[in-house]
């Protein structure tokens, strides 16, 4: 019997970036067993689950306390599981604060760690890289400037391109075709994108919609558009947009082809804003925590971006805005600039399909093999 790999992610875009590993592992070695943290698409790709990741997915220090208890249950479930004489490989995902704990746990076991997407020590936490450098085998990154720093603090890094682009690789060039999304004929298209968890939908949709709000007085042409992150935000969506009154479509399927027909998007910082960038579409980016959670996160930080397009690009040419200066009138007004001046829109997308070149990459699941080792090939061949 083939030993099992373990996978462990927290959040929507790590697990998608998890799923496409599990899939080519589960073509390349027919007979390994999976399992792991994730949700529906690591099942989707025969991943059986410990444990779904929507208890214990939170962002910042004040919404972990409130969710310890799942988060601690969690994570003694996957500590003892990644620790069995039966796992032949840990590959983790993203989600540092958690997974550093399961790795360590089993690299104390003797089991090969792999982390794919670890943890941003470029912009904050520093001390993290020696650490990752212990426990791991190696760490597949997602973006070629975070080598150089890694493998200066001993850590095997590998960028293998970042996956998003064979995500959106269909929707690339494609026509726009906002007829398909209810955008009327007539109108420009703009993005309202406050986020995957529900605490984010909760603090940014308000936000976004009174900025839409302003935005419509002076531009009565625009209509946006919504896309929903997951099923389970729909009805707190839903019902927030009839109340707001505003011309808002929700979109459940195709955001990526929806984002090559918008003019423009309010998003908050995520992998979003990076499949905006890529696709074409101007952005201005936001993001609100809660204070205690800023105040520490601003002491900590090492960059003076937050936005993936810009800290790939290694220049805010996106508008960021956020805590304080994330306000429906700083975002109206930011976005206000775009849409009322045509050249700046055409440099911003010019800039954002640029970073196609520099993320592109050969895939991390042969880098994730290759930094396994032929012991653990063998034993899945």
């Amino acid at each position: 019997m083939p030993k099992t790999l373990f996978l462990v992610c927290g959040e929507p875009s790590g697990e998608a970036y998890a799923a496409r590993v599990a899939r080519t592992f589960r073509n390349r070695f027919p007979g390994v067993p999976m399992e792991g943290i994730g949700s529906t698409l690591l099942a989707a790709e025969g991943v059986k689950l410990l444990r779904d990741y929507g208890d214990i997915s939170v962002i910042g220090i004040t919404e972990a306390l409130r969710r310890l208890p799942a988060i601690r249950a969690a994570l003694s479930a996957a500590t003892e599981r990644a620790s069995r004489s039966d796992i032949g490989a840990v590959l983790l995902v993203d989600f540092p604060d958690f997974n550093f704990r399961v790795g360590k746990t089993a690299a104390r076991r003797g089991i090969p760690v792999v982390y794919y997407v670890p943890p941003q020590v470029w912009a904050w936490r520093p001390g993290r890289a020696k650490t990752l450098a212990r426990f791991t085998k190696g760490a597949v990154v997602l973006f070629p400037f975070e080598v150089e720093f890694l493998r200066a603090e001993g850590v095997n890094a590998v960028f293998a391109g970042h996956p998003i682009l064979d995500e959106i690789a269909p929707f690339l060039d494609a026509p726009p075709d906002p007829d398909r999304f209810g955008i009327p004929r007539g109108k420009r298209g703009i993005g309202l994108l406050p986020g995957s968890r529900a605490g984010e939908v909760a603090t940014h949709l308000p936000v976004l919609l009174a900025a839409a709000r302003l935005l419509l007085e002076r531009f009565p042409d625009l209509h946006f558009a919504l896309p929903v992150a997951r099923p389970s935000l729909r009805n707190a969506i839903a019902g927030e947009v009839a109340e707001s009154g505003l011309p808002v479509v929700l979109v459940d399927e195709g955001r990526h082809l929806l984002f090559r027909g918008l003019e423009a998007a309010m998003a908050v910082s995520g992998t979003v804003t990076l499949e905006l960038a890529l696709l074409g579409t101007p952005a201005v980016i936001v993001y609100r925590t809660s204070w205690f959670s800023y105040q520490v996160g601003r002491r900590l930080a090492r960059v003076d971006c937050v936005g993936l397009p810009n800290i790939a690009m290694g220049e805010k040419f996106l508008p960021e805005l956020i805590q304080d200066d994330c306000s429906p009138s700083r975002i109206a007004g930011e976005m206000e600039e775009i849409l009322a001046d045509p050249a700046r829109r055409r440099r911003l997308r010019e800039k954002g399909i640029s970073l196609r070149s520099l993320l592109r990459g050969p895939g991390p699941a042969e880098a994730v093999v290759s930094m396994l080792g032929k012991e653990a090939a063998e034993a899945w061949a």
